[in-house]
């Protein structure tokens, strides 16, 4: 969350001084910080997805290996 909250601010601040310094009338610059954010987030969720999909196989061939035994 204060990822999110810093990322904001630096993109606001960005954008809000290119524009009073008359650099640009109109500033989305500044939203560019949010890219390595998101591309962190992708890959966290990337992460959760494959661990997930690894322990429920794990399980499913304890449970397997558990049944063929009885």
């Amino acid at each position: 969350m204060a990822a999110y909250v810093t990322t904001f601010v630096l993109a606001f601040a960005t954008n809000k001084a290119l524009v009073l310094s008359e650099t640009v009338s109109y500033s989305v610059w500044g939203w560019i910080w949010f890219a390595p954010l998101l591309l962190a987030d992708s890959k966290l969720k990337q992460a959760r997805r494959l661990a997930r999909q690894r322990v429920i196989a794990a399980m499913e061939a304890r449970h397997a290996g558990a049944a063929a035994a009885s």
